[in-house]
């Protein structure tokens, strides 16, 4: 004992040790708390399919997170290159989601299309994201969550990435779930196989398979990735009873056959189809699928004597990919209707009603083909003329006086309003009409919206603007001009989407009433300076359209 306390009594001794006690104790308390306050929560972790996956937070919130890279298939190469995809081996120990897969194999990691777009709005094309890497290991998924560990189930929304099937991926920054993730539901991006992995048929694929089907991975993988969906939705706070596929371009494409393939069937309860490509006109059969994987096999120099699949599968990826675009070939990368995946021709399909029954959310931009002129840059009247022809066969001359042209300065418009109208506005109407008609919800939107900055006037909506909009990420198209009106745009858009996601109905808030679409009234919401409704989608030009296809689905393809 120290001096100082000799001279203390016992019984103040006492006092001051057990008020030393209460003191520290409540310091003790005190600071516990406060380090409750302050530290950090760990991260995330979650655990599906086997796994424990650790991802990050993007949110304030201990519900509000991400996990990216995740596998929902196995690695599809060696012997399981141009196969079904093939259940995952659960890894041992906690893995990183923390960062993003490469995209799926593809010919550049360069975009064009943002480029173009960025040098005729006048601003810097080296602000186009790019991607960082590929690879033929890429079947994985992102999730986003604001709901981890939540009472009340949230809805899900599964992302198909475009890119014409040949290009895309779900890591693109323009697909970042975050801001969608805040308005309340679980976000999941799929990359998928694309190109010579995803579509390649061969008859020696053909007789491999039990179904006797080839050239359709790219859609069995989208499948594989719903089916994990249904599994382990729950597992970020999803409910796997509401889950919304969208997407858009080929990614939109790309749902109009899994709305005719059974295959999909009970794996997702609404649809959202944003510039819905050429999917409904499209009539390939297996057979046709199967000519081109004998020629990408006769270009790489297999012989007929070889073992075909061993020698293709041993073939790098590169090359592979190298002779693919080598065959020029229009629909080369287009599914095929295999009797499997696609048991018929999806217009036949929609025109029986025998397609999914869902409510559906679906339309296009005003002016889609602005950027995408590169597929055919330069265009005369004779050769518009021409081909305009040879597309509308017997009604050739019905298409030719509504897309007049007295020079190739107005070829050139006339070409971008057809083939807007020939490849979105169209094709979007008709599988509105033919699911109204069976008895399906369908909203039905046009977006307008242009940029308020030079060079606007010369894109118009052009394809793929809406995304920023839907995705409420406006901030991560840094290479368009932007005003505080298309903030307010987005935040109506986004909205809007995840409302269609959790009731199958977009209505509510401010948003000004969107009616149903039915084939008479033809009913529909314009996103563009102002939102409003309007009725007739392309009246006069799209007849041309349905009668063409009523003679394919006919047997005239």
């Amino acid at each position: 004992m120290s001096d100082s306390l000799r001279h203390i009594s016992p019984r103040t001794l006492r006092r001051a040790q057990t008020g030393f006690r209460v003191t520290a104790a409540a310091a003790l308390v005190l600071g516990v708390l406060a380090c409750s306050a302050t530290a950090p929560p760990g991260p995330p972790t979650v655990s599906v399919e086997g796994e424990q996956l650790q991802g990050d937070f993007f949110g304030d919130g201990p519900g509000t997170a991400v996990f990216r890279g995740v596998p929902y298939a196995a690695p599809p190469v060696g012997e399981l290159r141009w196969k079904p995809p093939a259940p995952i081996t659960p890894r041992e120990g906690l893995q990183p989601a923390t960062e993003f897969a490469p995209a799926c194999i593809q010919g550049t990691n360069e975009n064009t299309f943002l480029s173009y777009i960025a040098k005729t709005l006048g601003q810097d094309p080296t602000k186009v994201p790019v991607l960082s890497s590929v690879s033929e290991d890429c079947l994985y998924l992102n999730v986003w969550t604001p709901n981890l560990g939540g009472d009340e189930p949230a809805p899900v929304m599964v992302f198909l990435h475009g890119g014409a099937n040949v290009a895309g991926s779900a890591s693109e920054p323009m697909y970042d779930g975050a801001n969608l993730a805040r308005g309340g539901v679980v976000v999941v991006t799929i990359n998928y196989r694309l190109n010579a992995f995803g579509l390649l048929a061969h008859p020696a694929l053909s007789a491999e398979s039990e179904h006797g089907s080839s050239g359709n991975y790219g859609l069995l993988d989208q499948i594989a990735a719903l089916h994990w969906v249904q599994r382990n939705a729950a597992a970020f706070g999803g409910d796997p009873g509401r889950v919304t596929v969208f997407g858009e371009s080929a990614g939109a494409a790309n749902i109009n056959y899994l709305l005719a393939s059974p295959l999909a069937e009970g794996l997702f309860h609404r649809a959202v189809i944003e510039s819905v490509g050429f999917a409904v006109a499209n009539f390939r059969t297996l057979k046709a699928a199967e000519a081109v994987g004998e020629s990408v096999a006769e270009a790489l120099g297999i012989s007929d004597g070889e073992d075909v699949l061993a020698a293709m599968r041993a073939r790098s990826p590169e090359e592979l990919l190298r002779t693919w675009f080598s065959i020029r070939q229009v629909g080369i990368s287009s599914p095929n209707v295999d009797g499997w995946v696609l048991p018929d021709a999806p217009a036949r399909t929609f025109d029986r009603g025998e397609h999914i029954r869902v409510p559906l959310l679906i339309g296009f931009n005003t002016d889609e083909w602005t950027t995408l002129r590169h597929y055919w840059p330069n265009v005369t009247v004779d050769a518009f003329y021409r081909f305009l022809r040879t597309v509308n066969g017997p009604l050739a001359e019905r298409a030719v006086e509504l897309y007049p042209a007295a020079n190739d300065a107005e070829a050139v418009l006339a070409a971008d309003r057809w083939q807007t109208d020939w490849y979105f506005a169209c094709p979007s109407k008709f599988v509105a009409d033919r699911m109204a008609r069976a008895g399906d919800p369908v909203h039905f939107y046009e977006f307008s919206r242009t940029v308020k900055a030079p060079g606007g006037e010369l894109l118009g909506a052009f394809h793929a603007a809406e995304l920023a909009y839907v995705w409420n990420n406006l901030a991560v198209e840094t290479w368009v001009p932007h005003q505080p009106s298309d903030q307010e745009l987005a935040d109506a858009v986004s909205a809007a989407w995840v409302r269609f996601a959790a009731t199958g109905d977009p209505n509510g808030d401010s948003l000004p009433t969107w009616p149903l679409y039915d084939s008479e009234g033809e009913a529909f919401l314009e996103f563009g300076d102002t939102v409003g409704p309007g009725s007739g989608v392309r009246a006069g030009y799209c007849e041309v359209f349905e009668d063409l296809l009523t003679i394919w689905m006919a047997g005239g393809a």
